[in-house]
C-alpha cells in the first residue's frame, strides 16, 4: 500500500489520464496521476527521473536548516526495525542537540564543526558538508547515503559490508536468494563492497568524529562497534539454528520464510532486535541496546523460540509402522 512500505521507499508515479477542471482562470487541463501524493526516497517520476528532494527537504520552503535536523530522518528512520532516531534521542549527541541546538546555525554553509554546531545530527555524520573553524574540508557533501557507510547493519538477516549498487534486486546468494547473505552468514561478496571500499568509507567518518573526539576515542568507539555486529550475526545465527532445526524436525514449512509462528520469531530477531542492538552501538544509544528491544529481547526471543520448537515436538503425531508404509 501507498501508505505503508512505500510512504518512505516512494512509488512509481504515472500519468494515467487528463481531465480538465474550471479554475479561476478558466477551464485547465491537469494530468491524471497514479501513485501520487508521495514523497519517499526511492520515488520513480512520471519523467522517468527518481528520487525525492522533498523526503529530507520539505516542499514550499526547501529549507537546509529542515534537511539538517534530525527530524527530517525521524520520519522513516524511527523503529522498531529502523530504530536510528531512538537510538540517537537517547545519546549524548541526541540530548546536546536537544538542549542546545536552538542556538545552532543550521543555515552557513559550508558548515563549520565548533561554531556552526557542537554536536552532531543525522546529516552531519551522513551527508553535509563540513568544514574546521579554519575552513579545512572535513566531509564533501553527499547525497548517496552510503558513501560515509561501510557497514549496512539494518533490514536483512545479518550484518554485512554494503552493497555495491543502490539496485538491491540484482543481489544473489550462493543459495539463489536475493539476500547479501546466506541464511548462516556468509556473504554474498560479488555483489558487496570490498575491504578497500570498507576501510574507505570506515575512515572517511571517522573523520568527521575526529573533528571533535581524539583517535582513542574514536577507535575504541569503532572496536566496540564492529565487535556488536559479530555478536548481534551471532545470536541470530543462534536462532536461525533453532528455526532450521525446526524445518528438519516437519514442524515446520521453508516453503514460505516468513508465514509460520517461529519464522515470524526468528524475523523479529534480525528485523527488530539485533538491528536496535547495533543502532544503539553505532551511536551510543544506551538502552536500546539492552533492555528496549536490545540484547535482552534477543536472548528471550532465542529461548522463546526454542520453546516453541519443543512445543511443536511434543504435538507432532507419532509415526507408526503402519503409516511409515504408507510414504
Amino acid at each position: 500500500n501507498a501508505d505503508s512500505c512505500y510512504q518512505c521507499h516512494g512509488t512509481e508515479i504515472k500519468v494515467e489520464g487528463k481531465r480538465t477542471r474550471d479554475t479561476d482562470q478558466g477551464e485547465m487541463e491537469f494530468p491524471v496521476l497514479s501513485g501520487w501524493p508521495n514523497q519517499g526516497v526511492g520515488r520513480i517520476n512520471p519523467d522517468g527521473s527518481k528520487g525525492s528532494c522533498s523526503a529530507c527537504h520539505p516542499r514550499h520552503q526547501f529549507a537546509i536548516q529542515a534537511a539538517r535536523k534530525p527530524y527530517a530522518c525521524e520520519q522513516c528512520h524511527k523503529g522498531p526495525d529502523v530504530p536510528a532516531y531512538r537510538a540517537y534521542s537517547v545519546s549524548k549527541h541526541g540530548g546536546l542537540f536537544y538542549s542546545l541546538g536552538s542556538e545552532w546555525n543550521f543555515k552557513e554553509v559550508p558548515w563549520k564543526v565548533g561554531q556552526d554546531f557542537t554536536s552532531p545530527t543525522c546529516a552531519t555524520c551522513h551527508v553535509s558538508l563540513i568544514v574546521t573553524t579554519e575552513g579545512d574540508l572535513v566531509a564533501k557533501r553527499t547525497h548517496q547515503m552510503s558513501d560515509r557507510i561501510p557497514w549496512r547493519i539494518l533490514g536483512l538477516i545479518y550484518s554485512h559490508p554494503h552493497p555495491k549498487s543502490p539496485d538491491t534486486t540484482i543481489i544473489r546468494n550462493k543459495d539463489g536468494l536475493p539476500l547479501p547473505t546466506t541464511l548462516t552468514g556468509e556473504p554474498a561478496s560479488d555483489f558487496l563492497i570490498d575491504s578497500e571500499e570498507l576501510k574507505q568509507r570506515r575512515t572517511t567518518l571517522q573523520k568527521v568524529c575526529k573533528a571533535c573526539h581524539a583517535s582513542e576515542w574514536v577507535d575504541g568507539h569503532w572496536d566496540r562497534f564492529e565487535n556488536t555486529m559479530k555478536t548481534s550475526n551471532a545470536m541470530t545465527l543462534a536462532a536461525t539454528e533453532i528455526l532450521k532445526g525446526a524445518w528438519d524436525n516437519k514442524v515446520a514449512d521453508n516453503t514460505n520464510l516468513f508465514d509460520e509462528a517461529i519464522e515470524k520469531k526468528w524475523v523479529e530477531q534480525w528485523l527488530f532486535y539485533a538491528n536496535s542492538t547495533r543502532f544503539a552501538s553505532a551511536m551510543m544509544g544506551a538502552d536500546y541496546g539492552v533492555f528496549d528491544s536490545g540484547r535482552w529481547s534477543m536472548s528471550k526471543n532465542i529461548q522463546d523460540m526454542l520453546d516453541h520448537v519443543k512445543f511443536l515436538m511434543r504435538a507432532k503425531p507419532e509415526e507408526t509402522p503402519e503409516k511409515a508404509k504408507k510414504k
